[in-house]
């Protein structure tokens, strides 16, 4: 399946029940893509076992889990957080991205589920859009950067140090204006 986003309207959606299968194998596809391109970002034998199908049902099961469609079948996943502990006690609206992946054979895929995924949070009210890649992951940091995901700090735990980064959706309202 190639992604063809100028010729069928995609659909960003809550996963179903089963679904997780499928978001699983993206993102199993995706770390084979990684290792065959030498790309150490996501390290197949720690993301998997974290990253695992029982991850993938629990974030369907509480409606986390959200796919990219197009022509009825997924072309890309992610975990859409209300709350992410990286960022700590922030009560700014905002959603959180987490393990954003398509198939390596749907380029593009990836891009437009993020785009999609801007467009639904601001109509849910959400201020930002925020995600974390890995710090030394130079490319992907350069790629959200011109995505308009500005750096806000870092993130580290024992086998990852990451950039916060956000995208401002909706602006503050002037209080002058009320």
């Amino acid at each position: 399946m190639t992604f063809l986003p100028s010729r069928t309207p995609a659909v960003l959606r809550p996963a179903q029940e089963g679904e997780e299968k499928t978001a699983f194998n993206i993102i199993e596809a995706r770390v084979t893509w990684l290792e065959q391109k030498g790309i150490s970002q996501w390290p197949r034998g720690h993301y998997l076992s974290v990253f695992n199908q029982a991850y993938f049902k629990k974030a369907q099961e509480k409606g986390e889990l959200w796919l990219l469609e197009q022509n009825g079948r997924a072309a890309a996943c992610a975990v859409l957080l209300e709350q992410d502990e990286r960022w700590g006690q922030d009560n700014t609206p905002a959603w959180y991205v987490h393990n954003l992946a398509s198939w390596p054979h749907c380029p593009g895929a990836g891009a437009q589920l993020l785009t999609l995924a801007e467009q639904e949070a601001a109509r849910r009210g959400k201020r930002y859009l925020r995600l974390d890649c890995l710090t030394g992951a130079r490319k992907l940091n350069a790629y959200y950067r011109t995505k308009g995901y500005l750096f806000c700090g870092y993130w580290k735990q024992p086998e990852y140090k990451g950039n916060l980064r956000q995208k401002l959706l909706l602006p503050e309202k002037d209080d002058a204006s009320i």
